[in-house]
C-alpha cells in the first residue's frame, strides 16, 4: 500500500489521533528541554528507579512538577514507570542518546529556534503568504545562536575532520598550508573545525549576513587564529578571490537562491587540483523515499526556514530553482554537472544524517 492510500483510507477519527500525537511531540521538545535546563536528565542517570519526591530532593525542582514532568516522559517512552513502587527509571538506551550522545544538545538548540519561530511567526506566515521568502537575517540573535549550537551537535569538529582526511592530494596541499574556502559560513564553527585540522592553512569564511560575520570573527579572536583565518561578508555568487585548495559548502548549498549559479564561482576559484566539498541532509532522490519521520523533520525545516532564505535571493533574479533541504544525491549530482563539475564522489563516513559529496573539476 502507498503512503498515499494510507493517507486516503484513514478515517477522521485516525486523523485527529494523529493530530494529538503531533501536538504531544511538539509539547514533548519542550519538555525535554526543561529537563536538560533543569538538571532532570542528568540526576536520572544510574540513579535506578526514583520516586518524584527522591528526583526533587536531587534537582530542587517543585516536587508536583518533577511528578508531572515524569509522567510526561513515560507517556512519551523516554522513562519506564513503575506503578507498583510509583517509581521512574532512565533506561541506558535513552541515557546513551540524550546524556551521552546529541540527543539533549539538538534539542536544547532547536528549542531556542522554536523560540524565535513563535516570536516571529506572524511576519513569517505574512512572507509565506506574499511570496517573498524570508531571509535568515529577518531571524533574530536567539535563532542564530540556536542554529550553531545544532550546527556544532550535527557538524562535530570528528566528522569534520574524518571528511578532509579522505581528500587525496587537496588533504596533503591543506596541511602543507593550502587555501580554504568555506561558503555560508555563518557563526564560523565548522570553518574553524577546519582551520584547527589544519593547522598551517589558511582560511576563509564567506556569508552574506554581516551579524553572522562579525560574530565569527570573534569567534576566531578568541581561538587564537584570526592571523590565518578570517571572515568576510560576500555572497555565494560573489566569492572573493581564487586558487583555493578547498571550497566548502557545509550544510549551505540548499539554502541559496542560485546553487548552480554558487558552485559554479566555487569551480572558478578552485585551484588547478583542488575540490569542493558539500556537506548536504542525506535523503533519497524521490519524494516518496523521504515520506518517513526523517524526511517528515527535514521537510518542515526546509519549508521554515531553507527554502524561504532561498527564495528570498531570488527575488527579481533569474537563478536556479532552490534545491530544498532534502535535495537527494541524484539531484546534488546534475547541480554539480550544471557547474561544470566532472567528477563526483560520495565520501564514506559515519554520518546517519549527513550525505558528503566531493566535487572536482
Amino acid at each position: 500500500m502507498t503512503a498515499a492510500a494510507e493517507v486516503g483510507e484513514r478515517t477522521p477519527d485516525a486523523v485527529i489521533g494523529q493530530l494529538v500525537d503531533d501536538l504531544a511531540g511538539s509539547l514533548g521538545v519542550l519538555l525535554i528541554a526543561l529537563g536538560t535546563r533543569t538538571g532532570l536528565w542528568t540526576a536520572l542517570v544510574g540513579a535506578g528507579p526514583l520516586g518524584p519526591a527522591e528526583l526533587a530532593a536531587r534537582t530542587g525542582v517543585a516536587e508536583p512538577l518533577v511528578r508531572e514532568w515524569c509522567r510526561a516522559q513515560a507517556a512519551g517512552g523516554y522513562l519506564t514507570y513503575r506503578p507498583d513502587e510509583e517509581t521512574f527509571a532512565l533506561p541506558e538506551a535513552v541515557a546513551q542518546a540524550f546524556v551521552h550522545g546529541p540527543g539533549l544538545g539538538m534539542v536544547d538548540a532547536a528549542t531556542d529556534m522554536f523560540r524565535s519561530l513563535g516570536a516571529g511567526f506572524d511576519e513569517f506566515a505574512a512572507a509565506f503568504g506574499a511570496g517573498e521568502g524570508f531571509g535568515w537575517h529577518r531571524h533574530d540573535t536567539l535563532f542564530w545562536r540556536g542554529s550553531d549550537a545544532l550546527t556544532q551537535v550535527a557538524l562535530p569538529a570528528e566528522l569534520i575532520g574524518a571528511v578532509l582526511d579522505q581528500l587525496g592530494s587537496v588533504t596533503a596541499a591543506l596541511a602543507a598550508g593550502g587555501a580554504v574556502l568555506d561558503v555560508g559560513s555563518g557563526y564560523g564553527t565548522p570553518t574553524l573545525a577546519v582551520a584547527r585540522h589544519f593547522p598551517a592553512s589558511r582560511v576563509l569564511g564567506v556569508d552574506y549576513h554581516d551579524a553572522s560575520v562579525a560574530h565569527a570573527r570573534q569567534a576566531a579572536e578568541a581561538a587564537g587564529v584570526a592571523d590565518r583565518v578570517r571572515f568576510e561578508v560576500a555572497s555565494a555568487t560573489d566569492i572573493p578571490g581564487g586558487g583555493y585548495e578547498l571550497i566548502t559548502f557545509f550544510d549551505t548549498l540548499h539554502d541559496l537562491g542560485d546553487p548552480v549559479g554558487a558552485l559554479r564561482q566555487a569551480h572558478a576559484a578552485l585551484a588547478p587540483d583542488g575540490a569542493v566539498v558539500l556537506v548536504e541532509p542525506l535523503a533519497g532522490d524521490h519524494v516518496e523515499d523521504n515520506l518517513n519521520p526523517t524526511g517528515r523533520m527535514f521537510y518542515a525545516v526546509s519549508t521554515l526556514i531553507c527554502t524561504p532564505n532561498a527564495v528570498s535571493q531570488t527575488a527579481g533574479a533569474h537563478g536556479d530553482a532552490p534545491l530544498g533541504t532534502q535535495a537527494g544525491e541524484a539531484l546534488l549530482r546534475d547541480t554539480a554537472a550544471a557547474a561544470g563539475f566532472t567528477r563526483v564522489r560520495r565520501v564514506p563516513v559515519e554520518a546517519p544524517l549527513n550525505l558528503v559529496l566531493e566535487l572536482r573539476p
